[in-house]
């Protein structure tokens, strides 16, 4: 931790909690699907993962940059993917059920 860049701290756990509601929903949804007897219910998954595995890189590449104006931009761009991922998990999940 530097001295230099006082949001430091609060970007590492912005990271953290956007990793975390990146994993643990397709996660999540996964398990409900592992359960389901038709191949429909992977769709949600399927869809979902790839957009929060990008997610993922972003938010642990903005918490790796020591330009804080880089971190914050790739931190952003986490959240939108995060939001975006997450919103077509459940949405085609909800179309489907």
């Amino acid at each position: 931790m530097s001295l230099d860049d006082p949001t430091e701290q609060m970007r590492w756990y912005a990271g953290l909690a956007l990793i975390f509601f990146a994993a643990v929903p397709v996660g999540g949804m996964a398990l409900v699907a592992s359960d389901g007897d038709d191949g429909g219910a992977w769709a949600p998954v399927i869809a979902a993962a790839p957009i929060n595995l990008v997610c993922i890189v972003f938010a642990v590449l903005s918490m790796a940059a020591r330009d804080p104006r880089a971190s914050s931009r790739r931190l952003a761009i986490a959240g939108g993917l995060v939001l975006l991922g997450d919103a077509v998990l459940y949405g085609i999940h909800s179309l489907i059920t």
